[in-house]
């Protein structure tokens, strides 16, 4: 049987910045710390918010806004990476590396009970990446030999269909779902984002190599009919690119915050979110969202 997570009311602390009942935009600052960027996904009315504490366990939280982020419970589960997570009809779904290098996925119907978990046999240096579409879920990794992999499943429980491409990385590629086709980017061995995008999951094609470069991995999610890109610039300042293809980017906006970990995007009642941890000294976990992925003020 598997452990029952750690229950709590804990509300967490926060810091609001430019916030009033008509602002667009907002940014929070958890008092929740980690030493990895967090993972973030929404499920109905809710974005979950995911991260590896101090001790090397799995914590969840909620919220309905990005803002107030409430019901945390840690789990037993342990991993020396930042988990993943995204959803599938009304269930989400958590990945992580375990400590072994094994993949693990659980699965839960609010966020708080986690139960049916899967040890694959497939090993990951690095965190996985999770997304959904059109009924299955697909879970992307790099493997041992740094190529990127893709496995597909309509449960979460039983995986196949792998296909493992020539593209390397040294680091988690990302994942994301528009219009009935899949998108991945990754940084390259060069340093250099790519994204890639297929419509089954099998056949990859399309391959862009941008001119932007990190020493992470980069995020990526669908929001209001265009994919958004998000990396960390080896100058430690976030950036947020969009395309209406995953062909053609533009619109970069560089912010004033810094990371040295790989940021993650959602989107949520006309809301894109950007979730990051901050720089070595300050790893709280921030959360900022915007109404048009231009404007993050």
């Amino acid at each position: 049987m598997l452990p029952r997570p750690v229950r709590s009311t804990f509300t967490a602390a926060l810091l609001l910045l430019a916030v009033s009942p008509a602002a667009a935009t907002a940014q929070v600052v958890l008092e929740e710390q980690s030493d990895f960027g967090p993972a973030l996904a929404r499920m109905g009315d809710n974005i979950y918010l995911s991260w590896t504490g101090r001790d090397s366990k799995i914590n969840v939280m909620r919220s309905s806004d990005g803002i107030d982020f409430r019901a945390k419970i840690i789990l037993e589960e342990r991993t020396a990476n930042p988990p993943t997570l995204a959803s599938l009809g009304d269930r989400l779904f958590l990945a992580w590396t375990g400590r072994d290098g094994k993949i693990n996925v659980m699965r839960s119907e609010d966020g708080i009970d986690w139960g049916g978990k899967i040890t694959m046999e497939e090993q990951s240096l690095s965190d996985p990446g999770l997304v959904s579409l059109e009924g299955r879920l697909f879970l992307v990794w790099r493997g041992r030999d740094d190529k990127i992999n893709i496995m597909r499943s309509s449960d979460g429980i039983d995986w196949g269909g792998k296909v493992t491409l020539e593209e390397q990385t040294l680091v988690r590629p990302a994942f994301t779902s528009m219009e009935g086709r899949l998108f991945v980017a990754w940084t390259g061995r060069d340093g250099k984002l790519n994204v890639m995008r297929s419509s089954d999951g099998i056949d990859w094609g399309g391959k862009v190599i941008l001119e932007e470069r990190s020493n992470v991995g980069p995020g990526l999610a669908t929001f209001d009919g265009r994919i958004f890109l998000t990396w960390a610039g080896r100058d430690d300042k976030l950036n947020v690119m969009r395309s209406s293809d995953g062909i053609d980017w533009g619109g970069k906006v560089t912010l004033e915050d810094q990371t040295q970990d790989a940021p993650r995007l959602t989107a949520l009642n006309e809301r894109l979110y950007l979730a990051f941890t901050g720089r070595r000294g300050n790893e709280k976990l921030n959360v900022r969202r915007s109404a048009d992925g231009i404007d993050w003020r």
